[in-house]
Parts: structure tokens; C-alpha cells; sequence
């Protein structure tokens, strides 16, 4: 028994194409877009952005490996009970830059990139050095600590914490947060 093909299933003689030229297309086609990708790859690398603008160091590589600390303590001395929506960003200030006093939702850690933040010293914060040794915990002074790349501040959740950009470069931290996750409800995005 034959089956019943419709009408235009079968190409036509000039439309045939054999298995070795579909691979071979395939082959040459899949080569085109890997050279492509590889200048475009070249391209970016050289208009990469400088120092200062927030692209860390890379670490220098051992026998193909590289791997670099950064921050280096920070103790969270209000980490809720879990489940805890671990939250990770990249904040930025250009020179003079500011942002007003708020309390902070969740205990955060603020790891400082490039350039100087200056925060208030609101009580409950810690300034950790680049050692991961405490250099300052606040105490509700009037007064402005700056923090500068390797250093980080661990603000408490609930603490209003303000940050102000007085140097000449940009700054830029990592913030790391400690959201809880109640109970029936999903992680934020």
C-alpha cells in the first residue's frame, strides 16, 4: 500500500537538494556567524569602558583561573529568618551627586567599586575596611564617613541612610540585600 501525499510535498528537480550541500551550507553559514561574532567581540573589547567606569579589575589569572575577592567581611547582624530574596545591583553617582535620607526596607551591604560614598551617621551602620576589619560603627553623630573602593557599608534594615558623591570620579557599589520572603509569597525580581 503507497501512501497518499498531497499535491507540492515533493520538490521539484530544480529545488532537490542533497544531504552533503545542506551540510555544507550549514557548515559555511554556522563559520560566517562565529567570524562575525568574534569581530563584534574584538570591537567591544577595544571600546571597552575605562577605569572608573564601573568595570572591576579582573583578577590576574593562575594557570587559567582567576578569582578575586570583594567583599572581604560584612557581618549581618539582622539577617531575617528565611526564605531570604537575596537581592544584587550595581549602584552609580556622578560627582556631587546625591541621595536623600530613607529608611532602608532590608539589611543591606553596599560594596564600593570606584570612586568615594559618603553616607550619615546614622546609628546601627558599620564602615568595614578592605581587610573586612570594622572601622567604624555609627552612633547617630552628625557627621559623614566616607567609604572608598574595598570598603562597605552595612546598613540594618529600617535605618533611614542617605549617600552623596563628593569626589571628582564616579562612584559605583555593589548592593547586596536581605529581602525576607513571607510565607505563600514569591521572590521579587
Amino acid at each position: 500500500m503507497n501512501p497518499i501525499e498531497p499535491e507540492g510535498a515533493h520538490p521539484s528537480e530544480d529545488q532537490d537538494v542533497s544531504r552533503r550541500s545542506a551540510i555544507g551550507g550549514f557548515v559555511i553559514g554556522g563559520a560566517a556567524i562565529l567570524a562575525a561574532s568574534r569581530l563584534e567581540s574584538i570591537a567591544a573589547q577595544e571600546t571597552a569602558p575605562v577605569t572608573g567606569e564601573c568595570v572591576a579589575t579582573a583578577p590576574t589569572a593562575e594557570e587559567g583561573i582567576g578569582f578575586a575577592p570583594l567583599l572581604v567581611g560584612g557581618i549581618t547582624r539582622d539577617m531575617p529568618d528565611g526564605p531570604v530574596d537575596v537581592h544584587l545591583s550595581r549602584f552609580t553617582l556622578e560627582p556631587g551627586a546625591s541621595v536623600p535620607s530613607v529608611p532602608q526596607p532590608y539589611s543591606t551591604l553596599i560594596y564600593v567599586e570606584t570612586g568615594e560614598l559618603t553616607c550619615p551617621d546614622n546609628p546601627g551602620k558599620l564602615m568595614y575596611g578592605a581587610d573586612g576589619e570594622v572601622m567604624y560603627e555609627t552612633t547617630g553623630k552628625a557627621e559623614w564617613h566616607t567609604c572608598t573602593p574595598g570598603m562597605t557599608w552595612y546598613v540594618p534594615a529600617g535605618i533611614e541612610d542617605a549617600a552623596i558623591n563628593e569626589g571628582d570620579e564616579l562612584m559605583s557599589a555593589l548592593v547586596i540585600e536581605f529581602a525576607p520572603v513571607g510565607e505563600g509569597t514569591a521572590p521579587t525580581t
